[in-house]
Parts: C-alpha cells; structure tokens; sequence
C-alpha cells in the first residue's frame, strides 16, 4: 500500500511538474511576438504596517523598450520606464523621480516578469476554472520578494492579473481589462508636459 502511495504521489508531482511547464511554454508563445499591448489597469497597494489599502486607476501601456502607467483616479501619477530609465511623476507632491532600472524590469510587461521568475522559483498551479488558471511563483532566493500571483486566461494565454508580495507581506495587485494587442499607440501617449513648478529627484 505504501508503495502505492508512493507511486501516486510520483504520478501527480511528474503531472503537475508537466502542466506549469505547458503554461509557461503558452505564455511564452502568446507573449514574444506582441509588438503592443494597451489595458485599463487596476493597481492595488496594501500596506500591513498601516492596515490600509490605495486602489489607483488608469491606462497601461507597453511596446518595445517602453512601458507606461498613466493614473488618473484617486490622482495623478505617471511611471513611465524607456531605455533602462524610469520616471515617477505624482502630481499631488509635485515631485518627479527619476532613477534608473536593472535590465530584467526595463520591459516590464506581464510576461516578462513572469519569466524573470519563473525558473528561479517553485511553481504551483493553484486553481483552474471558468477558462483561467491561477499559479503562484515562490522564487527560491530573492532579497525583496516572496511570493507572485498571477491569472492567466486558458484560451489566449494572456494575464490579467498579476500581484508580488514583498518580504514584509506588503502587496502590489495588478488587474488587467479591455486588452488590445498590437494596436498602434498613439505617439502622444508617451508625451506629457510636466507642470513647470515640479520638484525633479535623481535617484
């Protein structure tokens, strides 16, 4: 019975081993040919310390070399990373923060940062319906982060949702909608005229 057992275990570890294998090949695929992405984002900050949550609402966009995140509600705030450079512009301090980025987050789009994790992290698959997969990513060594989530539709391949958990069990969710991809984005997208009053931080 023990051997039984055993083997069952082996069987189910070598499927499962074999599904977050086909779903990273999936995402993959789905992911490295895409010239654009554009979304509604929903970004969700908790704080444990401060037992409060801020929801921000805005536009993603991504194409190559250059991401933005365009926050209009509750304020104004603008990521924007292009070329290995990232600036923070939050309109409520007036203050722009300008730093540079390491080369894995440069991108920045969902399938990268899955991919920069994925095969330095333990992968689990934690639920599958209604046409979505849920996985987590439990990277192995990692100063900063303990742990992803991520929502991955089953027919397109494409995440709508992912989240990181730093080593203080602080959280950042994204939630994406109204996806287009390979849509041409406005050049005036990736434009904005600082108001001449800000504050400029290099970091």
């Amino acid at each position: 019975m023990k051997k039984i057992s055993l083997i069952v275990l082996l069987m189910c570890s070598l499927l499962a081993a074999q599904t977050t294998t086909d779903l990273y090949n999936k995402l993959n695929n789905r992911y490295k040919n895409i010239v654009s992405f554009q979304a509604d984002i929903t970004q969700v900050n908790h704080f444990v310390q401060l037992k409060r949550s801020i929801e921000y609402q805005g536009k993603f966009y991504f194409e190559k070399n250059r991401m933005l995140m365009s926050f209009t509600n509750p304020s104004i705030q603008r990521l924007f990373i292009h070329n290995g450079a990232a600036e923070l512009f939050d309109a409520d301090s007036g203050t722009l923060f300008k730093s540079q980025v390491t080369p894995e987050f440069n991108k920045m789009n969902p399938i990268e940062i899955l991919e920069h994790f994925w095969k330095r992290s333990e992968v689990r698959i934690i639920e599958q319906s209604k046409g979505q997969s849920k996985v987590t990513l439990s990277p192995k060594q990692d100063p900063l982060i303990h742990k992803l989530e991520a929502t991955i539709n089953s027919g397109s391949g494409i995440v709508t949702q992912l989240s990181y958990t730093d080593k203080s069990a602080n959280t950042v969710r994204y939630e994406f909608s109204n996806i287009l991809l390979d849509k041409k984005i406005d050049p005036s997208i990736w434009q904005y005229n600082y108001p001449k009053t800000t504050r400029i931080i290099e970091q």
